[in-house]
């Protein structure tokens, strides 16, 4: 197994749109090649982590060499490592959450100051490398966040880690403050109740993970969009898990949280809706799609597949979804009629 760190120049500014299309191609690429790691922006610098076998980990930052966006690529590790520090998703994130930014060594790797001597360098990259092991998935909250959140992000962050590796079933406020390193009195006087803490965990992780894809909804549309965030939902079954249970509580109207996470959902859905009316104006959709019905039917299908693959082994979710919204554009193009099928005698009548 092989861990290697490098910086770089980025040559021009990158676009939201084109961070997009990093992401949500570096998902899939990455996971399919056993690749995991991380890539994180700080200005015009860029730092990123690959991790997987040698010669596809040598292969991937090759192909970072020869991007004509990047500029003085130095590697600061490559060495064999006996575990991953990103072991389950390989991400990518732009705007820095406070704790990140408060990573031993992080700023220090982009100073103007910094030594020329490459053990700077390698043990500035070992420290990064100790603290994404010790705190796995804060990266994936990351969000622009001022100051004053960062206790807020420090739980929230427990919050996800407990769910990742407990459940929803083993969240709690005392294993959150435990979590993440603060006491029960300190996490409760920021979220009230375990509802308020829950709701924003929700709230902050799926967050995180779609806005940096929704630029591929004007890019490419409202298809490869929701491609790419169940890529990206994907990599973290718990993500779907609590998604999943959130919905069960939107269900019951007599719920803590039921209003909350029904308009979690609503709010998504018109997401949806407004991105296909997007997509007919631009012509990616065709006008006999109606968005309203549109938006129903492929989140019929989106929302689906996610539970169908938790429910079995057997699935693969964006494979299934690829399929059937391919199969379901083609029907858009064609006017709807009512179907005769259903007219079927009912028995002992005449």
């Amino acid at each position: 197994m092989r861990s290697l760190v490098y910086t770089s120049t980025q040559t021009r500014p990158i676009t939201d749109s084109e961070l997009a299309q990093i992401l949500a191609v570096g998902r899939e690429k990455n996971t399919r090649l056993g690749v995991t790691g991380m890539l994180a922006h700080k200005g015009d610098n860029c730092i990123g982590i690959l991790e997987g076998e040698d010669a596809v980990v040598h292969e991937r930052f090759a192909q970072v060499r020869a991007d004509p966006r990047h500029t003085n690529v130095r590697v600061l590790l490559d060495e064999d490592v006996a575990e991953r520090s990103f072991p389950d998703w390989s991400m990518a994130f732009q705007s820095l959450d406070p704790l990140v930014q408060q990573v031993p060594g992080f700023s220090d790797l982009f100073t103007s100051g910094r030594p020329a001597d490459p053990a700077f360098g390698a043990s500035r990259a070992k420290g990064l490398l100790e603290w994404f092991r010790k705190h796995p998935l804060a990266p994936l909250t990351s969000q622009q966040t001022i100051d004053a959140e960062a206790p807020k992000t420090r739980a929230i962050n427990g919050a996800i880690a407990t769910i990742h590796d407990g459940g929803v079933s083993g969240f709690s406020v005392p294993a959150v403050a435990e979590r993440s390193g603060m006491t029960v009195a300190q996490v409760t006087e920021l979220f009230p109740s375990q509802h308020a803490l829950l709701a924003a965990t929700v709230m902050r992780w799926t967050r995180a993970v779609s806005a940096p894809l929704q630029p591929l909804a004007a890019e490419k549309g409202t298809v490869a969009y929701l491609h790419a965030l169940l890529v990206a939902h994907a990599e973290e079954p718990a993500l779907m898990r609590l998604i999943a249970s959130s919905l069960v509580v939107a269900t019951d109207p007599s719920a803590d949280g039921a209003d909350y996470y029904r308009s979690a959902y609503l709010e998504f859905r018109e997401v949806v809706r407004a991105s296909l009316a997007a997509d007919v104006r631009a012509g990616r959709e065709p006008a006999t799609m109606d968005p309203v019905r549109g938006s129903q039917q492929l989140l019929a299908l989106y929302d689906g597949l996610r539970l169908q693959s938790l429910l079995t082994g057997d699935t693969d979710v964006v494979d299934a979804f690829d399929r059937a919204a391919t199969r379901m554009r083609r029907g858009w193009s064609e006017q709807y009629e009512q179907p005769t099928y259903w007219d079927i005698p009912v028995a002992g009548t005449r």
